[in-house]
């Protein structure tokens, strides 16, 4: 077996100086970093459960576009729910359907055709006439849904560290977690990483959004896309890489600080070029409470996107085990 490419033997094939991991897991994978998680790794995973208490990281579907002004996403904004009736013999029958659903409008991943590279197409080499939502189509959520998402997931809860370390935190200002700074919160809750962990970072952007008095202020914190977040630098790519972390998720909009900069490294520029799985707006609140209080920061977590063919990306069902 070839032994895992560190992150300085990964080709660069452009003056960028970027990596490009295609062929890291064959020529014809379609779920990138994902491969991490294999059976040994659920198996460890599960060994994490002990008091059987579950957390469900999905927000409500209409969170956060239906509780926001209108227009704060160019395209997106929240489903709207038909409740359908009709009366068959003694029962009574109700059937409902979602019209405007975007797939990436609350809790989310984002598939590995959310991205593309311009210089050389999205992961693995899928060029844009490949991704059609029809037979045949590439790197579709629903390999990811295939797949299957489960293992351990690792809590990186930021604010809290930083407020320990005396550190200033503002959801929205910009500011950049290096990933320095996420090895000192993992060390500080006595976490070591292990391949095929799904590493899940609290900012407390989703905190921020719930506590929110009324609309105006949940719409400030969404509507300037001034986020903080994580580094979109190559220090968080070799990072992510070496310790073969199989996906990353947040509770901000963007994963990383927003807006990224031109012709700069970003983690969803990774999504192509690593084929790196990211998640967004996951809801840690009441798992966060619960690692504050039991202080073991790692659970069982899985993931179920949908199985919909060619999906760009998807709600992630998500829940934790502990």
């Amino acid at each position: 077996m070839t032994a895992f490419p560190k992150y300085s033997e990964l080709k660069r094939p452009d003056d960028s100086g970027l990596p490009l991991a295609w062929g890291v897991w064959g020529a014809d994978d379609q779920v990138g970093t994902v491969n991490n998680i294999t059976e040994a790794t659920v198996r460890e995973a599960a060994k994490l459960v002990k008091r059987g208490v579950r957390f469900n990281l999905d927000l409500p579907l209409h969170v956060p576009y239906g509780i926001i002004k209108p227009g704060a996403h160019r395209s997106r904004r929240a489903p709207r729910q038909e409740i359908h009736s009709r009366e068959l013999g003694d029962l009574w029958i109700r059937d409902d359907k979602l019209d405007d659903f975007y797939l990436q409008c609350s809790s989310q991943w984002d598939g590995l055709t959310h991205m593309g590279d311009a210089r050389h197409g999205f992961y693995n080499g899928v060029q844009p006439e490949q991704i059609t939502g029809q037979e045949g189509t590439r790197n579709g959520i629903e390999h990811m849904a295939d797949f299957g998402i489960a293992g351990r997931g690792v809590l990186a809860d930021i604010p809290r560290y930083f407020a320990k370390i005396g550190r200033p935190w503002d959801v929205m200002a910009q500011s950049v977690v290096s990933a320095d700074d996420l090895a000192a919160c993992l060390a500080d809750e006595r976490i070591q990483l292990r391949p095929g962990d799904i590493l899940l970072v609290r900012m407390g952007w989703v905190e921020a959004l719930l506590a929110a008095p009324d609309e105006d202020a949940r719409d400030a914190l969404f509507r300037p896309w001034t986020f903080s977040g994580l580094s979109g630098g190559e220090d968080m790519w070799e990072y992510l890489w070496e310790n073969r972390i199989a996906a990353l998720a947040t509770d901000t909009v963007t994963v990383e600080s927003w807006p990224m900069r031109p012709g700069q490294p970003s983690l969803h520029l990774a999504i192509a070029r690593l084929g790196l799985t990211i998640g967004e707006m996951f809801d840690f609140e009441a798992l966060a409470a619960d690692c504050l209080e039991d202080g073991r920061y790692e659970a069982m977590v899985t993931s179920s996107p949908l199985n919909l063919r060619g999906g760009v990306g998807s709600p992630p069902n998500a829940i934790a085990i502990k």
